[in-house]
């Protein structure tokens, strides 16, 4: 995929699509094994699997095409907290938190910004492998073997060729308790299919029981809500390095700029101090959501460039306020502040996370009308894949979508939305 986020996004291709025999970019649904639980290994993957859906798992390991990515955290059922690298910046992991319906990502090591929770394709990595209540191909049993005190139970898909090379195959070695009940996948490897790279990634991951839990970033509060302006910000920057604070500007910017593949600097004045000026760091589409500017635009404009483009917003009305972390930077620091959200929301526990109004507004949109009932999750998967093949990646979304909630259980609709995700990104 290319942009995770909405706010500060990150390029990063994702394989999503469970390869086992599929000689196709779309999985087609998948029928029940009919093999016995005595002639496979079906229930003690199976039973695997379930006890993952609870608790908190550690998870280490890599995704292989032509490099290795590799990715480390914690997963907890749909919450993770997920660190890749390389990630956007060199020599700086990229790391992903989503708890419930809050998301945070941060890709520089020290600025958090807040995303949407339904960006996951990176938590699909460590998670397909061992999500539960899927129509499963059958499994086989390989042998067993003794790692660091534990008795592991090596399986891989059964298939009916007897020359296929076993890296091609999906692969778990179970942990088995002293009764050879299974009790977690300890270790898995097996083949992915990138439809952005159309190109086969290989990964391997090592799961565990974690101690930790899965907690909101540590953006620590703001100074005060009073509406501060760039000078304050300024003759503040070394007591205030790291803190949040709110920022007051006219509904007015004066310039744009692109700094980074998805950071946009706007040039700004400021309401506290009269005739001040000052610079911000948005992230993504941030400027679009602040109502400064109709549509992202890329390269450097001055203001009649951007009035020439149609890309200026309001230039009159209240003033724009948000959330920003004073970020001392260069040889001789200067303040900089980067936009971490437009509301701020105290939580019972103590943490504070920030959010835009318009992703308030997006999700308080009524749900699209029903399809009609008389269609399988069969029928919309297929019906997906070929909107996918005609280029129609959104409607594709929502047919796989539709099967997913027609048949949870399935996981051909979730391997083929994420393909459409990946795609349409």
């Amino acid at each position: 995929m290319k942009k995770i986020i909405s706010a500060g996004a990150i390029s990063v291709i994702v394989a999503s699509l469970f390869f086992a025999n599929a000689p196709f970019a779309f999985a087609k649904p998948q029928k029940k094994s009919a093999g016995s639980a005595a002639e496979n290994a079906d229930p003690l993957v199976n039973a695997a699997m379930k006890n993952m859906e609870t608790g908190v798992w550690s998870v280490n390991g890599t995704v292989t095409a032509k490099k290795p990515i590799k990715l480390q955290g914690l997963l907890s059922g749909e919450d993770f907290d997920l660190s890749m690298e390389p990630g956007v910046n060199p020599n700086t992991p990229m790391r992903e938190i989503v708890i419930k319906n809050r998301a945070w990502i941060c890709s520089d090591g020290e600025t958090w910004h807040a995303t949407r929770s339904d960006d996951r394709l990176i938590y699909n990595w460590a998670h397909v492998p061992i999500m539960a209540d899927r129509k499963l191909p059958p499994f086989e049993k390989v042998g067993s073997e003794q790692r660091n005190g534990q008795t592991l139970l090596h399986v891989r898909l059964k298939v009916p060729e007897k020359n296929i090379n076993p890296k091609e195959l999906p692969q778990y070695w179970l942990v088995l308790d002293s009764q050879g009940q299974a009790q977690y996948i300890g270790h898995t490897e097996m083949p992915m299919f990138s439809q952005a790279r159309k190109e086969v990634m290989y990964c391997s991951f090592d799961y565990a029981p974690a101690k930790e839990k899965i907690a909101p970033p540590p953006l620590g509060a703001p100074v005060d809500d009073k509406a501060y302006g760039f000078n304050d910000i300024e003759q503040h920057k070394f007591d205030w390095k790291g803190k949040v604070v709110r920022l007051e500007v006219t509904p007015k910017i004066l310039e744009s700029k692109q700094i980074g593949e998805d950071t946009y600097r706007g040039f700004l004045k400021d309401t506290a101090t009269p005739n001040h000026y000052g610079i911000v760091e948005f992230p993504h589409d941030a400027l679009v959501k602040l109502g400064f500017l109709k549509k992202i635009v890329d390269g450097a404009h001055a203001t009649e460039e951007l009035e020439k483009m149609d890309a200026l917003g309001r230039t009159d009305g209240k003033p724009v306020s948000f959330y920003v972390q004073v970020i001392p930077i260069g040889e001789k620091p200067a303040a900089r502040a980067v936009a971490v959200g437009a509301r701020l929301v105290r939580d019972p526990d103590g943490s504070v996370s920030y959010t835009w109004d318009a992703d308030e507004k997006q999700a308080a949109k009524s749900p699209p009308a029903p399809t009609k009932p008389d269609a399988s999750d069969g029928d919309f998967v297929n019906r997906g894949i070929e909107k996918a093949k005609n280029g129609d990646l959104d409607g594709a979304i929502a047919d796989f979508d539709r099967a997913a909630e027609l048949d949870p259980k399935n996981d051909a609709p979730y391997y083929n939305r994420a393909q459409a995700s990946a795609a349409e990104e």
